[in-house]
């Protein structure tokens, strides 16, 4: 998630692996102020320290009580009022942006007939909105809307944004919902991908990989890798300790190529999101389609924690008030990327600035300006421009994959829109004039 101060790392207090403190009926009256931080401190006390992926997950999506099972009208979650602000929901400009790159790449696979678009984590549906918009634009009356959400409560959120009126919920069907969206399409809710029919898909994922579980890692000064866990310190509350030596997870998830790296000092790793990509990758290879994930990340090379927390667009500890406050740790792409490039055309990780510069969000601007005479709108169109291309511009990456059947299409063009370079320009140039060339012969 996007905050514009600049981040830290967790405080980390070294405890030994296993360590408990004494609490006192003081320390546990405390915690009841936060439910979902009494039962964390409970099962530590019980069955030791967690690791951060399991906390991530347990606070994240427990149902009433974890960060987006309160989601509701008086909890904010996004925008101004809630913890962060995403790029939907900071101007229209982006899922326009969205919605142009999905409808130009379709084109160019040469697909014809029905056509999935699944979107992953949707939020309040901003995103979506805004893409069908554009595609209601280009006259595409072949989509089906497809949204991956776990929280009832943003389900229903979600649906007042696309959809005219409510829905019931469906029984004995793989949906949890089916509504029509207000451009005419049908609007089917999953809670997980697994659950999505087969077909030709197009994925689409913005911020929702960085709040994925995420392991993490240390190098000692005896060259050995240890877990961070979640532990309770001596006051009763949480706080963030290294295990005593490798375990489990070290020795299973530590690539060689991390090992080998002496100057590597910390790693970060989330399964669950590398399950997604793969489950995305497994999809367009054998339906058709391909994918765009826009996140909060980097190309593999950076060497320092990134776990952190945000309530109300300030940063704060993760382990500060459990449910009550945003986790992210970025993303890690040259990680995702090394796990599908076996079998699909990975693009990126490139800027989102870049990205959106190649689709033409400066025309996009420039009319959008031209069209509304209220001075007030204009200037809020400018700023969240100049925050979207800013330090969001930079700091966000996106990567997009494709299936090798796609190759040669892909190549002749210099790559897929938004992730045109140079080298790749003049790659495309050089083959076409070589294949002029033979037609020629």
């Amino acid at each position: 998630m996007f905050s514009s101060i600049t981040r830290r790392k967790p405080c980390l207090q070294r405890f030994r692996f296993f360590s408990q403190a004494i609490l006192t009926p003081a320390d546990y009256k405390k915690n009841e102020k936060n439910p979902l931080k009494k039962f964390i401190v409970d099962k530590i006390r019980t069955s030791g320290p967690i690791t951060v992926a399991e906390y991530m997950k347990t606070v994240v999506s427990a149902p009433s009580v974890g960060y987006y099972g309160q989601f509701s009208e008086r909890q904010q979650v996004f925008g101004a009022s809630g913890d962060f602000i995403t790029a939907p929901e900071l101007t229209q400009l982006f899922g326009e942006m969205i919605g142009v790159w999905v409808f130009h790449e379709l084109a160019n696979t040469g697909h014809r007939g029905k056509w999935q678009l699944v979107e992953l984590g949707p939020g309040r549906g901003q995103l979506m909105r805004d893409i069908l918009e554009s595609l209601d634009k280009f006259q595409d009356r072949d989509v089906s809307v497809h949204l991956v959400e776990t929280s009832d409560a943003l389900i229903q959120e979600q649906e007042r944004t696309l959809c005219v009126d409510n829905s019931t919920q469906p029984k004995d069907t793989p949906y949890v919902r089916k509504n029509k969206s207000r451009t005419g399409a049908d609007v089917f809710w999953y809670k997980s991908i697994d659950e999505i029919p087969e077909g030709f898909t197009v994925f689409v994922g913005n911020e929702f990989l960085d709040a994925l579980p995420i392991h993490q890692f240390q190098r000692g000064n005896d060259d050995l890798w240890r877990e961070i866990y979640v532990n309770i310190d001596s006051t009763g509350d949480l706080c963030l300790m290294q295990s005593k030596s490798e375990n489990l997870h070290t020795k299973g998830l530590l690539p060689e190529t991390i090992r080998d790296d002496k100057n590597r000092k910390t790693w970060e790793c989330s399964p669950e999101a590398g399950t997604v990509v793969n489950q995305i990758a497994e999809r367009i290879v054998s339906s058709g389609g391909f994918g765009l994930l826009v996140d909060y990340g980097h190309d593999g090379s950076r060497n320092t924690h990134s776990f952190r927390a945000y309530s109300k667009h300030k940063q704060v500890s993760p382990v500060s008030d459990p449910g009550r406050v945003d986790l992210t740790a970025d993303v890690d792409f040259g990680y995702l990327k090394s796990l599908v490039s076996d079998r699909t055309v990975v693009y990126g990780p490139t800027s989102q600035r870049e990205f959106l510069l190649q689709l033409g969000i400066e025309h996009r601007l420039r009319r959008l300006l031209k069209t509304c005479s209220d001075r007030q709108k204009q200037e809020n169109l400018i700023k969240s421009y100049n925050m979207l291309m800013g330090d969001m511009g930079e700091k966000f990456k996106a990567m997009a994959l494709f299936p090798k059947t796609l190759t040669s299409i892909l190549e002749a063009r210099g790559g897929a829109v938004g992730f045109v370079t140079a080298e790749s320009k003049t790659k495309a140039k050089e083959a076409s004039q070589k294949a002029s060339q033979d037609d020629k012969k």
